[in-house]
C-alpha cells in the first residue's frame, strides 16, 4: 500500500507536469493560428458516411495514429494531454493503477479505426498517459468503420472538413466506383457542384452526338478520358502545379477550364485550353512553363516516332489530323493603314475553323479614339468577309510589349509589321520594341516588312540550334502539307555550324520525302547570302531560329539584325 502511494503522488506531479505542458503548447498553437483540438469520432464519422462497422479484435495499435475521442475532445487535447485541474485525481488514480506493481493493472483500450486513424471508444486516460509514459503502442479492441476518402493521421480538422465534404460527394456521385483510384479531391468545397455540372453537360452533349440517352457511368468514363485527364495532362506539362502547390490537380483542372471559359466570353472566339492557361498563369504573375506549341508536338509524335510505323507514315498522318496554325494574333495599328499584318495573317492562316484575333493597342495615358477604332473595326471585319475568315478585334490599353507577348500565348502565331524610319513608331525597324517581343514571345513571330504575300516559296536559315530545328519542323510542315518550294541556307562562319547539325536536317528532310535545295555559304555577311539567294529562288518568305546566343538570330542581333531585316522585302518568320 505503502508504494501505491508513492506511486499515486507521483502520477499527480506527473499530472501537474503535463497540464503546465498542455497549456503552453495550445499557447504556442494558439499564436500560429494552429488547432490541437482532439477530433470528435460522432462528428467526423457522420460526414464521412462511416457506418459500415467489422469487427477487427484485439491489436497493437501506434498511439500516434490515435487522434480524437468519442464524447471527450473537452477532456483532452490533440497529444492527450489534459485539459482539466480537475481530472487530477482521475489521471493519478488511473497511472497508479498502470504502473504500480501492487496494481492489477487494466485491460485493453476500446477503439474506432476509420482510415488510417483511431478514435477512443474506451481508455482515454490510459491513451495520454500511455502518450506520457513515451510508449509507442498501445493494445487495444478495434472495431473499423468503412469511409470513401482516405485517412491518415497527419490529418488537421480544417482538412477533415473538405475530406468530408469529398466523401459526400463521391456518397453522390459514385466515381470513386466508376473510376477506382483517381483523386477528384478539392480544397474549395463550394466547387463540387461545379465538378459535378461539369460532367452533366458532358453527359448532355455526348447523348446528343450520339443520338441515344447516355448511362451516367459510360458519361463519366468517357468525360474522365477526353476531357479531365487531356487537361491534367497540360496542367502537369505547364509547371503550375509547381506554382500553386497547396492545390489539388482537380482544383487546377477547374481553375484553367474556369479561365478558358472567361477568355472566350471576353474575345468572342474559341481558345484552346493550353493556350489559356499559359495566358492565365502569365497575366497572374505565375508564369509556369509555357505549354508546347504545336510545332513542339511534331518534334515529339515524328522524330520519336512509334515503333514498327514508318517515319513518313507517322508525319503524314499528322498532317491529316490537324492543322498547325490555328490561331493567329495579328498587331494592328496606325502606322499600318494598309492592313498588311492582317493580309498576312489570313494568308498564313489555312485551317478550315482557324480563327484571326486582331490586336489594338494605346497607351493608358491615351483615351480611347472612338473614331479611328470604329473604322479599323470596319476594316477589320470587311476583310475577314472578304476572305471568308472567322475572328475578333480587340482594342486594349496598355504596354504593348507586355500585352503582346501575353496575348500571344493565346495563338499559334503573332503577326506584325514593321515600319519605316523616321516614323519613330514602336516597331520601328531601328527599335528596341521589336528586340523585346522576340525575346519575350512564346509563339513564332512574322514580321511583314512590306506587304503581305503567299507562302510560296520557304526559306530556311539553319544552324542546327533548338530553335533552328524547330524552324526546320516548321517548314517541313508546310512544304508537305501545302506544297510549297524550300531551300535551306546554313551558313558556316567563324563560330562553326557543324557538319552533323546539316546532315541532321538532310536526313531530317529525306526521310520525309520532301524536295529541297541546300546551300551552304561561308562567311559571316548574313544579309548578303540571304539577298543575293532571293530573287534567285524566287523566295516568298524567310524562316529562322529564335533569339538565342547560338542561334542564327542571337548571332546577327543588333546592327546585322537591322540590315536583315530593312533589306529583306518579304515576310521574315521567326521560331522563338
Amino acid at each position: 500500500m505503502e508504494k501505491d502511494i508513492v506511486t499515486y503522488r507521483q502520477a499527480m506531479d506527473d499530472f501537474r507536469k503535463a497540464r503546465t505542458k498542455s497549456a503552453m503548447q495550445r499557447f504556442w498553437a494558439g499564436i500560429k493560428g494552429k488547432s490541437l483540438d482532439l477530433l470528435p469520432y460522432d462528428e467526423i464519422s457522420s460526414k464521412l458516411n462511416a457506418v459500415s462497422q467489422t469487427d477487427r479484435g484485439l491489436q497493437v495499435v501506434r498511439l500516434q495514429d490515435i487522434i480524437g475521442s468519442v464524447g471527450r475532445t473537452d477532456d483532452f487535447d490533440r497529444n492527450f494531454l489534459p485539459l482539466r485541474d480537475s481530472d487530477l485525481h482521475r489521471w493519478a488514480s488511473v497511472k497508479t493503477l498502470m504502473t504500480s506493481p501492487l496494481a492489477p493493472g487494466l485491460p485493453p483500450v476500446h477503439l474506432y479505426k476509420i482510415g488510417d486513424v483511431y478514435f477512443v471508444l474506451d481508455g482515454n486516460h490510459r491513451v495520454s498517459i500511455s502518450k506520457q509514459m513515451g510508449l509507442e503502442d498501445i493494445e487495444a479492441y478495434v472495431t473499423e468503420l468503412k469511409t470513401r476518402v482516405p485517412i491518415s493521421s497527419s490529418v488537421s480538422p480544417e482538412e477533415l472538413i473538405l475530406k468530408a465534404s469529398y466523401a459526400q460527394y463521391l456518397e453522390e456521385s459514385k466515381l470513386d466506383l466508376i473510376l477506382p483510384g483517381v483523386d477528384f479531391m478539392l480544397t474549395q468545397v463550394e466547387e463540387y457542384p461545379l465538378l459535378k455540372e461539369h460532367i452533366a453537360v458532358h453527359q448532355y452533349y455526348m447523348g446528343m452526338e450520339l443520338g441515344r440517352d447516355v448511362p451516367y457511368e459510360e458519361a463519366v468514363a468517357h468525360w474522365y478520358d477526353n476531357v479531365y485527364l487531356p487537361v491534367i495532362s497540360i496542367i502537369e506539362s505547364s509547371g503550375l502545379r509547381d506554382t500553386f502547390p497547396t492545390l489539388t490537380v482537380t482544383d487546377l483542372y477547374l481553375w484553367v477550364l474556369d479561365q478558358q471559359s472567361r477568355l472566350q466570353e471576353d474575345m468572342g472566339i474559341p481558345i484552346r485550353t493550353e493556350n489559356a492557361l499559359d495566358f492565365a498563369a502569365q497575366m497572374s504573375g505565375a508564369n509556369p512553363k509555357p505549354g508546347s506549341n504545336r510545332a513542339e508536338q511534331i518534334i515529339e509524335d515524328v522524330v520519336q516516332s512509334q515503333e514498327g510505323l514508318a517515319y513518313e507514315e507517322e508525319f503524314a498522318s499528322l498532317l491529316q489530323a490537324d492543322c498547325l496554325i490555328r490561331d493567329v494574333l495579328v498587331a494592328l495599328s496606325d502606322a499600318d493603314p494598309g492592313l498588311e499584318a492582317l493580309k498576312q495573317a489570313i494568308l498564313v492562316n489555312r485551317c478550315p475553323d482557324g480563327n484571326i484575333r486582331g490586336l489594338h493597342i494605346f497607351p493608358t495615358d491615351e483615351a480611347a479614339n472612338t473614331e479611328k477604332t470604329n473604322e479599323l473595326q470596319a476594316k477589320f471585319d470587311a476583310r475577314l468577309a472578304e476572305a471568308g475568315a472567322q475572328g475578333k478585334l480587340l482594342t486594349i490599353a496598355g504596354d504593348v510589349t507586355r500585352l503582346l507577348t501575353a496575348h500571344s500565348l493565346l495563338s499559334d502565331l503573332l503577326v506584325l509589321k514593321l515600319t519605316y524610319p523616321p516614323s519613330g513608331g514602336f516597331l520601328d525597324r531601328t527599335g528596341s520594341g521589336l528586340v523585346e517581343i522576340l525575346r519575350k514571345a512564346h509563339r513564332p513571330v512574322m514580321v511583314v516588312p512590306d506587304i503581305a504575300q503567299e507562302m510560296t516559296s520557304l526559306m530556311l536559315l539553319y544552324d542546327g540550334s533548338p530553335k533552328g530545328k524547330e524552324a526546320l519542323y516548321l517548314v517541313s510542315y508546310f512544304t508537305a502539307r501545302y506544297q510549297n518550294k524550300l531551300t535551306v541556307l546554313t551558313l558556316e562562319d567563324s563560330t562553326g555550324v557543324k557538319a552533323e547539325a546539316i546532315a541532321f536536317a538532310v536526313e531530317y528532310l529525306q526521310k520525309l520525302k520532301l524536295a529541297y535545295t541546300y546551300i551552304v555559304e561561308t562567311g559571316n555577311d548574313l544579309t548578303s547570302a540571304v539577298l543575293s539567294r532571293l530573287e534567285e529562288n524566287q523566295i516568298s518568305t524567310v524562316v529562322m531560329g529564335g533569339y538565342g546566343g547560338t542561334s542564327f538570330l542571337g548571332r546577327v542581333f543588333g546592327t546585322q539584325v537591322d540590315q536583315l531585316l530593312g533589306r529583306v522585302r518579304v515576310p521574315v518568320l521567326i521560331c522563338q
